[in-house]
Protein backbone atom coordinates (compact mmCIF):
# COMPACT_ATOMS: atom_id res chain seq x y z
CA UNK A 1 0.00 0.00 0.00
CA UNK A 2 1.47 3.59 -0.74
CA UNK A 3 2.22 6.55 1.24
CA UNK A 4 -0.48 8.47 -0.32
CA UNK A 5 -3.35 5.78 -0.16
CA UNK A 6 -2.31 5.02 3.55
CA UNK A 7 -2.77 8.91 3.94
CA UNK A 8 -6.13 9.07 2.18
CA UNK A 9 -7.42 5.79 3.85
CA UNK A 10 -6.63 7.82 7.31
CA UNK A 11 -8.02 10.77 6.33
CA UNK A 12 -11.26 9.67 5.21
CA UNK A 13 -11.99 7.55 8.42
CA UNK A 14 -10.57 10.24 10.42
CA UNK A 15 -12.81 12.56 8.79
CA UNK A 16 -15.58 10.01 9.19
CA UNK A 17 -15.16 9.68 12.92
CA UNK A 18 -14.86 12.83 13.45
CA UNK A 19 -17.90 13.76 11.33
CA UNK A 20 -20.07 11.01 12.80
CA UNK A 21 -18.59 12.06 16.99
CA UNK A 22 -19.65 16.06 15.67
CA UNK A 23 -22.80 14.84 14.26
CA UNK A 24 -24.13 12.83 17.38
CA UNK A 25 -22.47 15.94 19.80
CA UNK A 26 -24.54 18.69 18.00
CA UNK A 27 -27.68 16.64 17.35
CA UNK A 28 -27.90 16.10 21.35
CA UNK A 29 -26.48 20.11 21.81
CA UNK A 30 -29.56 21.03 19.47
CA UNK A 31 -31.87 19.03 21.43
CA UNK A 32 -31.19 20.01 24.40
CA UNK A 33 -31.64 23.99 22.54
CA UNK A 34 -35.10 23.33 21.83
CA UNK A 35 -36.98 25.32 23.97
CA UNK A 36 -34.97 27.95 22.52
CA UNK A 37 -37.15 26.83 19.21
CA UNK A 38 -40.46 25.79 21.00
CA UNK A 39 -40.77 28.70 23.62
CA UNK A 40 -41.05 31.40 21.66
CA UNK A 41 -43.61 29.82 20.19
CA UNK A 42 -45.53 28.93 23.33
CA UNK A 43 -44.41 32.52 24.70
CA UNK A 44 -46.39 34.47 21.89
CA UNK A 45 -49.66 32.28 21.94
CA UNK A 46 -49.82 32.75 25.93
CA UNK A 47 -49.50 36.85 25.49
CA UNK A 48 -52.15 36.41 22.42
CA UNK A 49 -54.41 34.40 25.25
CA UNK A 50 -53.69 37.13 28.29
CA UNK A 51 -54.48 39.99 25.36
CA UNK A 52 -58.01 37.47 24.48
CA UNK A 53 -58.34 36.81 28.12
CA UNK A 54 -58.08 40.86 29.46
CA UNK A 55 -60.54 41.82 26.45
CA UNK A 56 -62.92 38.95 27.94
CA UNK A 57 -62.62 40.06 31.68
CA UNK A 58 -63.51 43.54 29.96
CA UNK A 59 -66.36 42.44 28.26
CA UNK A 60 -68.35 40.36 30.27
CA UNK A 61 -68.41 36.82 29.82
CA UNK A 62 -66.91 36.62 26.73
CA UNK A 63 -66.56 32.84 26.00
CA UNK A 64 -62.31 32.14 25.74
CA UNK A 65 -61.92 29.16 22.69
CA UNK A 66 -58.88 27.39 23.25
CA UNK A 67 -59.74 25.00 20.26
CA UNK A 68 -57.61 26.97 17.91
CA UNK A 69 -54.70 27.26 19.30
CA UNK A 70 -52.03 24.49 20.21
CA UNK A 71 -53.04 25.16 24.39
CA UNK A 72 -54.29 21.65 25.33
CA UNK A 73 -55.27 23.34 28.97
CA UNK A 74 -55.06 26.45 30.82
CA UNK A 75 -56.30 27.48 34.08
CA UNK A 76 -56.16 31.28 35.29
CA UNK A 77 -55.96 31.73 39.28
CA UNK A 78 -56.34 34.93 41.35
CA UNK A 79 -53.75 36.57 43.55
CA UNK A 80 -55.94 34.44 46.27
CA UNK A 81 -54.94 31.45 44.56
CA UNK A 82 -59.08 30.94 43.52
CA UNK A 83 -59.41 29.52 39.30
CA UNK A 84 -61.04 31.87 37.97
CA UNK A 85 -60.61 29.86 34.55
CA UNK A 86 -59.93 26.42 33.73
CA UNK A 87 -60.34 24.98 30.18
CA UNK A 88 -58.86 21.99 28.28
CA UNK A 89 -59.34 20.27 24.93
CA UNK A 90 -59.65 16.60 24.13
CA UNK A 91 -58.40 13.74 26.74
CA UNK A 92 -56.73 16.03 28.80
CA UNK A 93 -56.08 13.57 32.02
CA UNK A 94 -55.00 11.00 29.84
CA UNK A 95 -52.18 13.61 28.42
CA UNK A 96 -51.12 14.27 31.91
CA UNK A 97 -50.78 11.07 33.19
CA UNK A 98 -48.92 9.66 30.44
CA UNK A 99 -46.61 13.04 31.06
CA UNK A 100 -46.30 11.93 34.88
CA UNK A 101 -45.40 7.91 33.83
CA UNK A 102 -43.24 8.51 30.39
CA UNK A 103 -41.41 11.53 29.99
CA UNK A 104 -38.29 12.84 29.19
CA UNK A 105 -38.08 16.41 31.23
CA UNK A 106 -35.29 17.66 28.24
CA UNK A 107 -34.76 21.22 30.46
CA UNK A 108 -36.68 22.97 33.57
CA UNK A 109 -36.08 26.82 33.68
CA UNK A 110 -37.36 29.20 36.33
CA UNK A 111 -37.68 32.66 36.85
CA UNK A 112 -38.99 35.51 38.93
CA UNK A 113 -41.76 35.95 36.13
CA UNK A 114 -41.93 32.43 34.12
CA UNK A 115 -41.73 28.89 34.64
CA UNK A 116 -41.11 26.26 31.89
CA UNK A 117 -39.83 22.27 31.37
CA UNK A 118 -39.86 21.10 27.76
CA UNK A 119 -41.23 17.74 27.94
CA UNK A 120 -40.37 14.96 24.95
CA UNK A 121 -43.39 12.19 25.69
CA UNK A 122 -41.88 8.70 24.21
CA UNK A 123 -44.92 7.50 23.80
CA UNK A 124 -46.88 10.30 21.89
CA UNK A 125 -43.66 11.00 20.02
CA UNK A 126 -44.74 14.96 21.32
CA UNK A 127 -42.90 17.97 22.71
CA UNK A 128 -44.80 19.72 25.52
CA UNK A 129 -44.29 22.80 27.08
CA UNK A 130 -45.70 23.16 30.63
CA UNK A 131 -45.55 27.10 32.16
CA UNK A 132 -46.77 29.01 34.66
CA UNK A 133 -46.53 32.78 34.80
CA UNK A 134 -47.82 36.10 36.60
CA UNK A 135 -50.43 37.68 34.70
CA UNK A 136 -51.38 41.64 36.10
CA UNK A 137 -53.80 43.33 33.87
CA UNK A 138 -55.33 46.51 34.68
CA UNK A 139 -57.48 45.37 37.33
CA UNK A 140 -56.29 41.72 37.78
CA UNK A 141 -53.82 39.95 39.73
CA UNK A 142 -53.33 36.36 39.12
CA UNK A 143 -51.30 33.54 37.71
CA UNK A 144 -51.59 31.37 34.31
CA UNK A 145 -50.51 27.76 34.12
CA UNK A 146 -51.19 25.22 31.36
CA UNK A 147 -49.69 22.99 28.79
CA UNK A 148 -48.78 23.87 25.26
CA UNK A 149 -48.44 21.44 22.69
CA UNK A 150 -45.79 22.21 20.00
CA UNK A 151 -48.05 20.83 16.41
CA UNK A 152 -46.32 19.09 13.96
CA UNK A 153 -45.57 21.77 11.77
CA UNK A 154 -43.49 23.78 14.20
CA UNK A 155 -41.83 20.17 15.18
CA UNK A 156 -40.97 19.59 11.59
CA UNK A 157 -39.38 23.28 11.38
CA UNK A 158 -37.63 22.27 14.57
CA UNK A 159 -36.11 19.16 13.32
CA UNK A 160 -35.63 20.39 9.63
CA UNK A 161 -33.50 23.16 11.32
CA UNK A 162 -31.25 20.78 13.78
CA UNK A 163 -30.96 18.32 10.51
CA UNK A 164 -29.34 21.46 8.27
CA UNK A 165 -27.46 22.46 11.68
CA UNK A 166 -25.59 18.96 11.99
CA UNK A 167 -25.22 18.62 7.97
CA UNK A 168 -23.26 21.85 7.92
CA UNK A 169 -20.91 20.63 10.58
CA UNK A 170 -20.17 17.61 9.23
CA UNK A 171 -19.60 19.31 5.84
CA UNK A 172 -17.44 21.45 7.59
CA UNK A 173 -15.26 18.46 9.16
CA UNK A 174 -14.85 16.78 5.53
CA UNK A 175 -13.88 20.38 4.06
CA UNK A 176 -11.69 20.82 6.20
CA UNK A 177 -10.31 17.34 6.01
CA UNK A 178 -9.55 18.17 2.66
CA UNK A 179 -8.01 21.20 3.03
CA UNK A 180 -5.35 20.20 5.49
CA UNK A 181 -4.70 16.81 3.22
CA UNK A 182 -1.84 18.48 0.78
CA UNK A 183 0.06 20.37 3.70
CA UNK A 184 -0.49 16.41 5.85
CA UNK A 185 1.52 15.04 2.45
CA UNK A 186 4.08 17.42 2.43
CA UNK A 187 5.06 17.50 5.81
CA UNK A 188 4.47 13.21 6.11
CA UNK A 189 6.96 12.88 3.04
CA UNK A 190 9.53 15.42 4.67
CA UNK A 191 9.20 13.82 7.95
CA UNK A 192 9.41 10.50 5.63
CA UNK A 193 12.30 11.07 3.44
CA UNK A 194 14.38 12.38 6.73
CA UNK A 195 13.48 8.95 8.39
CA UNK A 196 14.73 7.48 5.48
CA UNK A 197 17.94 9.58 5.15
CA UNK A 198 18.61 8.20 8.78
CA UNK A 199 17.37 4.81 8.34
CA UNK A 200 20.02 4.21 5.42
CA UNK A 201 22.68 5.93 7.55
CA UNK A 202 22.48 3.57 10.13
CA UNK A 203 21.68 0.92 7.92
CA UNK A 204 24.95 1.56 6.03
CA UNK A 205 26.97 1.51 9.61
CA UNK A 206 25.65 -1.52 9.99
CA UNK A 207 26.95 -3.11 6.70
CA UNK A 208 30.20 -1.41 6.95
CA UNK A 209 30.29 -3.16 10.50
CA UNK A 210 28.97 -6.54 9.20
CA UNK A 211 30.95 -6.51 6.53
CA UNK A 212 34.72 -5.84 8.71
CA UNK A 213 33.78 -8.60 10.72
CA UNK A 214 32.50 -11.04 8.09
CA UNK A 215 36.30 -10.08 6.23
CA UNK A 216 38.23 -10.59 8.83
CA UNK A 217 36.75 -14.14 9.25
CA UNK A 218 37.68 -15.18 6.22
CA UNK A 219 33.77 -14.69 4.59
CA UNK A 220 32.23 -12.23 2.50
CA UNK A 221 29.58 -9.94 3.44
CA UNK A 222 26.96 -11.89 1.61
CA UNK A 223 27.29 -14.49 4.56
CA UNK A 224 25.49 -11.84 5.96
CA UNK A 225 22.82 -10.78 3.77
CA UNK A 226 21.71 -14.50 2.72
CA UNK A 227 21.26 -15.38 7.00
CA UNK A 228 19.74 -12.08 7.19
CA UNK A 229 16.99 -12.70 3.72
CA UNK A 230 16.21 -16.29 5.13
CA UNK A 231 15.75 -15.20 8.89
CA UNK A 232 13.07 -12.33 7.39
CA UNK A 233 11.53 -15.29 5.07
CA UNK A 234 10.84 -17.41 8.32
CA UNK A 235 9.72 -14.79 9.81
CA UNK A 236 7.28 -13.95 7.82
CA UNK A 237 6.13 -17.12 7.56
CA UNK A 238 5.41 -17.36 10.93
CA UNK A 239 4.05 -14.09 11.17
CA UNK A 240 6.18 -12.82 13.76
CA UNK A 241 4.91 -8.98 14.01
CA UNK A 242 6.80 -6.30 12.53
CA UNK A 243 7.62 -4.39 15.60
CA UNK A 244 10.17 -7.59 16.72
CA UNK A 245 10.96 -8.10 12.63
CA UNK A 246 13.66 -4.90 12.28
CA UNK A 247 15.08 -6.27 15.60
CA UNK A 248 15.77 -9.93 14.12
CA UNK A 249 16.64 -7.94 10.90
CA UNK A 250 19.45 -5.95 12.73
CA UNK A 251 20.45 -9.16 15.28
CA UNK A 252 21.04 -11.42 12.04
CA UNK A 253 23.13 -8.91 10.20
CA UNK A 254 25.18 -8.15 13.38
CA UNK A 255 25.17 -11.73 14.93
CA UNK A 256 29.07 -12.64 14.50
CA UNK A 257 29.99 -8.54 15.28
CA UNK A 258 31.60 -9.74 18.69
CA UNK A 259 34.30 -11.53 17.16
CA UNK A 260 36.04 -8.47 16.40
CA UNK A 261 37.22 -8.64 19.79
CA UNK A 262 38.74 -12.43 19.22
CA UNK A 263 42.45 -13.13 18.58
CA UNK A 264 42.92 -13.74 15.03
CA UNK A 265 44.76 -17.06 15.92
CA UNK A 266 41.52 -18.64 17.27
CA UNK A 267 39.03 -16.77 14.74
CA UNK A 268 41.16 -17.36 11.90
CA UNK A 269 42.51 -21.17 12.74
CA UNK A 270 41.93 -23.44 9.71
CA UNK A 271 41.46 -26.65 11.65
CA UNK A 272 38.78 -27.39 14.38
CA UNK A 273 39.74 -25.22 17.72
CA UNK A 274 40.47 -27.16 20.78
CA UNK A 275 39.02 -26.59 24.46
CA UNK A 276 40.59 -23.79 25.41
CA UNK A 277 40.35 -21.68 21.93
CA UNK A 278 36.69 -22.73 21.79
CA UNK A 279 36.15 -21.07 25.45
CA UNK A 280 37.57 -17.72 24.42
CA UNK A 281 35.66 -18.25 21.12
CA UNK A 282 32.46 -17.59 23.74
CA UNK A 283 33.94 -14.70 24.41
CA UNK A 284 32.50 -12.85 21.28
CA UNK A 285 28.46 -13.28 22.38
CA UNK A 286 29.83 -11.04 25.42
CA UNK A 287 31.97 -8.88 22.90
CA UNK A 288 29.00 -8.34 20.40
CA UNK A 289 26.32 -7.38 23.68
CA UNK A 290 28.92 -5.00 24.64
CA UNK A 291 29.76 -3.11 21.25
CA UNK A 292 25.82 -2.79 20.70
CA UNK A 293 24.75 -1.39 23.63
CA UNK A 294 26.55 1.63 22.58
CA UNK A 295 23.56 2.35 20.62
CA UNK A 296 20.07 2.98 21.10
CA UNK A 297 18.94 2.47 17.75
CA UNK A 298 20.42 -1.49 18.40
CA UNK A 299 18.74 -2.28 21.68
CA UNK A 300 16.07 -4.63 19.48
CA UNK A 301 19.42 -6.72 17.74
CA UNK A 302 20.44 -7.63 21.28
CA UNK A 303 18.76 -11.19 21.14
CA UNK A 304 19.59 -12.29 18.63
CA UNK A 305 23.29 -11.26 19.34
CA UNK A 306 23.38 -12.76 23.09
CA UNK A 307 21.26 -16.09 22.26
CA UNK A 308 22.09 -17.31 18.76
CA UNK A 309 24.45 -19.87 20.13
CA UNK A 310 21.79 -21.02 22.40
CA UNK A 311 20.20 -24.32 21.79
CA UNK A 312 16.57 -25.77 22.70
CA UNK A 313 18.02 -28.81 24.85
CA UNK A 314 19.92 -26.56 26.44
CA UNK A 315 23.65 -27.37 25.78
CA UNK A 316 24.66 -24.49 23.88
CA UNK A 317 26.10 -21.24 25.26
CA UNK A 318 26.33 -18.73 27.22
CA UNK A 319 23.08 -17.86 29.52
CA UNK A 320 22.86 -21.92 28.79
CA UNK A 321 18.86 -21.48 28.51
CA UNK A 322 16.62 -23.79 26.56
CA UNK A 323 12.90 -24.33 24.91
CA UNK A 324 10.94 -21.18 25.23
CA UNK A 325 12.95 -19.40 27.10
CA UNK A 326 15.32 -18.51 24.49
CA UNK A 327 13.83 -15.49 22.64
CA UNK A 328 11.73 -16.27 19.20
CA UNK A 329 13.94 -14.57 17.11
CA UNK A 330 16.95 -15.88 18.36
CA UNK A 331 15.64 -19.34 17.77
CA UNK A 332 15.07 -18.00 14.08
CA UNK A 333 17.76 -17.31 13.51
CA UNK A 334 20.03 -20.57 14.61
CA UNK A 335 18.15 -22.43 12.11
CA UNK A 336 18.56 -19.79 9.03
CA UNK A 337 22.89 -19.71 10.21
CA UNK A 338 22.82 -22.97 10.42
CA UNK A 339 21.50 -23.70 7.09
CA UNK A 340 23.65 -20.80 5.48
CA UNK A 341 26.91 -22.34 6.98
CA UNK A 342 25.53 -26.03 5.33
CA UNK A 343 25.46 -24.90 2.10
CA UNK A 344 27.70 -22.44 1.73
CA UNK A 345 31.94 -22.55 0.54
CA UNK A 346 33.60 -22.01 3.97
CA UNK A 347 37.53 -21.94 3.67
CA UNK A 348 37.45 -24.88 5.69
CA UNK A 349 34.72 -27.24 3.39
CA UNK A 350 33.38 -26.76 0.40
CA UNK A 351 29.30 -26.73 0.18
CA UNK A 352 26.99 -29.54 1.14
CA UNK A 353 23.54 -30.22 -1.00
CA UNK A 354 20.20 -28.75 -0.14
CA UNK A 355 19.13 -32.19 0.64
CA UNK A 356 22.01 -32.95 3.20
CA UNK A 357 21.82 -29.74 4.35
CA UNK A 358 17.69 -30.36 4.94
CA UNK A 359 18.56 -33.67 6.68
CA UNK A 360 20.93 -32.18 9.13
CA UNK A 361 18.85 -29.68 9.85
CA UNK A 362 15.60 -32.12 10.73
CA UNK A 363 18.22 -34.13 12.50
CA UNK A 364 18.97 -31.82 15.11
CA UNK A 365 15.18 -30.58 15.68
CA UNK A 366 14.43 -30.67 19.05
CA UNK A 367 17.88 -30.76 20.39
CA UNK A 368 19.17 -27.98 18.57
CA UNK A 369 16.61 -26.33 17.11
CA UNK A 370 12.99 -25.25 17.92
CA UNK A 371 10.80 -28.08 15.90
CA UNK A 372 7.86 -26.09 15.21
CA UNK A 373 10.36 -23.58 13.33
CA UNK A 374 11.94 -26.51 11.55
CA UNK A 375 8.90 -27.68 10.30
CA UNK A 376 8.18 -23.79 9.42
CA UNK A 377 11.24 -23.98 7.91
CA UNK A 378 11.36 -26.85 5.51
CA UNK A 379 8.29 -25.73 3.77
CA UNK A 380 9.95 -22.64 2.62
CA UNK A 381 13.75 -24.02 2.31
CA UNK A 382 13.41 -25.10 -1.35
CA UNK A 383 12.60 -21.78 -2.39
CA UNK A 384 14.87 -19.90 -0.36
CA UNK A 385 18.08 -21.90 -1.28
CA UNK A 386 17.12 -22.18 -5.26
CA UNK A 387 16.42 -18.07 -5.09
CA UNK A 388 19.28 -16.77 -2.54
CA UNK A 389 21.57 -19.64 -1.56
CA UNK A 390 23.12 -19.64 -5.34
CA UNK A 391 23.77 -15.70 -6.04
CA UNK A 392 27.04 -14.94 -5.70
CA UNK A 393 26.66 -10.98 -6.35
CA UNK A 394 26.76 -9.22 -3.17
CA UNK A 395 25.07 -6.10 -4.85
CA UNK A 396 22.33 -8.61 -5.66
CA UNK A 397 21.87 -9.54 -2.39
CA UNK A 398 22.49 -5.85 -1.04
CA UNK A 399 19.00 -4.57 -3.55
CA UNK A 400 17.35 -7.86 -2.29
CA UNK A 401 17.62 -7.06 1.53
CA UNK A 402 17.10 -3.36 0.50
CA UNK A 403 13.92 -4.17 -1.11
CA UNK A 404 12.43 -5.68 2.25
CA UNK A 405 13.56 -3.07 4.60
CA UNK A 406 11.87 -0.79 2.84
CA UNK A 407 8.88 -2.77 3.14
CA UNK A 408 9.43 -2.74 6.93
CA UNK A 409 10.67 0.57 7.81
CA UNK A 410 7.87 2.69 5.57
Amino acid sequence: MSLHTKIIKYLFFSSVTIALLVAIFTFFIQLNNIENKVLPLAKSEIKYFIREYEFSHTENGKELDISQTNFLWIRVSDEHERTILDKAVGDIKNILEDLKKIDHHLVTKESKTFKQTIIHNQVRNRFYLKFNAPIILKDFKGNIEGLYEVSDDEMKKVYISIFYSVIQLVLTVFATALFLYPTIVYFNRAYIRQSKNLLQANLEIMSVLGGAIAKRDNETNMHNYRVTLYAIALGEAINLPSGKMMGLIKGSFLHDVGKIGINDSILLKPGKLNPFEFEQMKYHVEFGIDIISKSKWLDDAKDVVAYHHEKWDGTGYKANISGEQIPLVARIFMICDVFDALTSKRPYKEPMSFETSMNIIKEKSGSHFDPGLVEKFCKIAKTLYTEISQINDEKKLHMMLDNKLHYYTI
